[in-house]
């Protein structure tokens, strides 16, 4: 029974340490929440691939740094874009906060 309970102890142990805590600035809209990281970090302004991830799922995306269309003046504070998928394609990053491709915006939640 001690074998039991010490296997038991050791496997939930080992569950607990393989929980990932966010590493950067988490964003949240209703039930998802949503981060990005930027892969070359020391090239910020230029880097060409972020890892997204929502709702704990990771997938690496593309990035654009100038508005879309000319003719439209840029909207205050905007970073750049992530092309992503769905509902994120794409997903515009400003300074405040995040919005997606159906104009929800998600805010800072960590």
């Amino acid at each position: 029974m001690k074998k039991i309970l010490l296997l038991l102890a050791v496997t939930f142990s080992n569950i607990s340490f393989a929980i990932e805590n966010a590493e950067g600035i988490v964003y949240c809209h209703g039930k998802t929440v949503v981060e990005y990281r930027l892969i070359n970090p020391e090239k910020d302004g230029t880097a060409s691939d972020v890892d997204l991830t929502v709702n704990g799922k990771t997938k690496r995306f593309m990035t654009a740094y100038s508005w879309f269309g000319s003719y439209q003046a840029t909207p205050k504070g905007f970073k750049f874009a992530i092309l992503g998928e769905k509902q994120f394609d794409p997903l515009l990053v400003f300074n405040d906060r995040l919005e997606d491709a159906k104009k929800n915006k998600y805010k800072q939640c960590n």
